[in-house]
């Protein structure tokens, strides 16, 4: 019997769980929003030979989380819950749990990621229409710490294995890298009004005058702002920082690209992945990204987080001058920024962990094309707590809502109405011990139609925030996803 974790403390959010598995009737291997409590049988075996897990990302990829070449890619579900409004974490939580303590697993590598796992991402917002969820899936490719291995999981029953656990994970076909200019785009309209600083946004560019919503090469962009109104937008922001309102505010630009062809989450991942990576690689339901941003990584006992905020723009993914790196470092704005992030994590861990631990001074995270002000986090758990436990408290930190976190949503749900989904919100796995990594959903877009991605992504702003150059550094994050899109190497 697999361990699970500690029930959860919530009484509301057990009767939300309880509720979502005992009531309807949705199929065994669909959404578990009906029917008994299923009966998992899971099966993780060593694969003895070195695998290439980019290499075997298969067609038909129902979620991924790759870093540095090592993870996990998935097919199928074997379990999912959906879950909304305040109790959204938790329940899914207790739904796991539920799951966990029921299921029997035979896991022969006992490695992180074996076994017994669920995926999962959440909403921004308790009232986003759009539902959290997590998922076991039907069949896992891992590689942790060199080490790879398989797992199948059967629904009521064992699960049938493979003759080789390549009949699941083909190798996939090598891509052939485009030489052709035309396919690069930026969002169109970005540096038509001239505000815009050179080297803010990829290489090619719209010439002046390029109308709001216009072909680049083989994709069609179109910003929910001109470069005139996105900017106006923080101008607002910045007055009500002003005015008292909040001390940080982060304002996100949405970009619609239409593509001539169907949109292969498997592709993108892979293009990511190689692009990217030393970022955390996602892929589940709507969201696909590559986020450089750690929320909450638990394991024996101890939490891990990473907190970035302060962000600087890098012309043709080169890197900052030295001389440059030195002064963004010790910034006033871009340390304030990054002050407010940091003490939201700590802060929030307190009643969940002790013993915590802070990088001492920020260091810089370099990454194509853009460089971080980073802070690392750790401290001992308390006992019971659960990975997700950390993530739910977490979210939304400083780093993608603002200080305090109750005025600055306000001030974004006045400003930018558009529902943010998964976007900026917890993104990653958890096992039946409640061990578990999930980053937050930055450098991302949703998958919002066959051929149609929704990009999104955001700038902290105070008091001393300039627009332009606060615009800038948002089309600045908006890079991997449009290199994805469109079949660029990052470098």
């Amino acid at each position: 019997m697999s361990p699970s974790p500690a029930a959860p403390r919530d009484p509301a959010a057990q009767r939300v769980a309880d509720a979502a598995l005992t009531g309807g009737d949705a199929a065994p291997g669909q959404e578990q929003t009906g029917g008994s409590v299923v009966q998992l049988h899971v099966r993780t075996v060593r694969i003895e030979e070195p695998v290439d897990l980019l290499a075997h990302i298969p067609a038909d990829l129902s979620a991924a989380w790759i870093r540095h070449g090592q993870g996990m890619v998935a097919l199928g579900s074997a379990w999912s819950v959906r879950t909304t409004g305040e109790q959204r974490f938790a329940a899914a939580r207790a739904a796991f749990t539920q799951l966990a303590a029921r299921a029997r697993v035979d896991d022969e590598v006992r490695a992180r990621a074996s076994g017994l796992i669920a995926l999962g991402s959440f909403s921004y917002a308790a009232s986003s229409p759009r539902p959290s969820r997590l998922t076991v899936p039907q069949a896992v490719l891992g590689v942790i710490e060199g080490e790879a291995f398989l797992t199948v999981v059967g629904i009521e029953e064992e699960p049938t294995l493979p003759d080789s656990w390549q009949d699941l994970f083909p190798a996939a076909p090598a891509e052939e890298e485009s030489d052709d200019a035309a396919a690069r785009a930026v969002p169109t309209g970005a540096a038509s009004s001239g505000t815009v600083p050179s080297g803010a946004v990829p290489s090619g560019t719209p010439p002046p005058g390029t109308p709001p919503s216009a072909h680049t090469g083989e994709l069609t962009l179109e910003p929910a702002h001109t470069p005139a109104e996105y900017q106006q937008l923080v101008r607002e922001a910045i007055a009500r920082i002003r005015d008292g309102q909040a001390h940080k505010v982060v304002l996100s630009e949405r970009i619609t690209a239409t593509s001539p062809q169907s949109l292969d989450p498997a592709l993108l991942v892979t293009r990511l992945a190689r692009a990217y990576p030393s970022t955390w690689v996602y892929f589940l339901d709507d969201v696909v990204g590559a986020s450089p941003e750690m929320l909450a990584q638990t394991q024996d006992g101890r939490v891990f987080s990473r907190v970035l905020a302060g962000s600087r723009p890098v012309a043709d993914d080169g890197e900052l001058e030295e001389a440059d790196r030195r002064a963004f470092r010790t910034d006033a704005k871009e340390r304030s920024e990054h002050l407010y992030a940091v003490e939201s994590v700590t802060s929030r861990l307190e009643d969940l962990a002790a013993q915590l631990e802070v990088s001492p001074e920020p260091f810089v995270l370099r990454l194509p094309g853009l460089e971080h002000l980073a802070s690392d986090v750790s401290a001992q758990l308390r006992a019971g707590v659960t990975s997700l436990d950390v993530a739910a408290r977490l979210h939304p930190s400083a780093a993608v809502s603002g200080t305090s976190r109750e005025q600055a949503d306000q001030i974004i749900a006045a400003l930018e109405p558009a529902d943010r989904g998964g976007y900026a919100s917890p993104v990653g796995w958890m096992d039946a011990r409640g061990d578990g990594q999930w980053a937050i959903a930055l450098r991302m877009a949703h998958l919002t139609g066959e051929r149609e991605a929704v990009l999104q992504a955001g700038g902290g702003l105070v008091e001393a925030s300039d627009p332009v150059a606060e615009h800038a550094e948002v089309l600045a994050k908006t890079r991997p996803m449009l290199r994805a899109l469109r079949g660029d190497r990052a470098g």
